[in-house]
């Protein structure tokens, strides 16, 4: 509350799988629809699609695009392609939107 107080609607959650994932963000849209989150934490490749069907949430973030071993190896085609590959899945998802 003290957050909208100061006009601000569009709030990360963090960790989102840790603080009851899905549950959590349909609990607290409930009294405060005017929020939007931008979970990260628990979020993956196979679940992306379950989080952005969600309204209340605008964005999603998650490491899973980023693995560590891949920037470690300079392989930054494997970022490149997993990057594109959220990007692909949530645009078809606002297209049915």
């Amino acid at each position: 509350m003290a957050i909208l107080a100061t006009g601000i609607d569009l709030i990360k959650f963090f960790p989102a799988s840790v603080y009851g994932g899905l549950k959590a963000i349909k609990a607290l849209s409930a009294p405060f629809p005017q929020v939007r989150f931008i979970p990260t934490g628990g979020i993956n490749a196979d679940n992306m699609t379950e989080w952005l069907s969600n309204p209340a949430i605008a964005a999603i973030g998650g490491s899973w695009m980023v693995p560590a071993k891949a920037i470690d190896a300079g392989d930054f085609d494997t970022v490149r392609d997993l990057c594109a590959a959220a990007a692909a899945t949530a645009a078809e998802l606002d297209k049915k939107a």
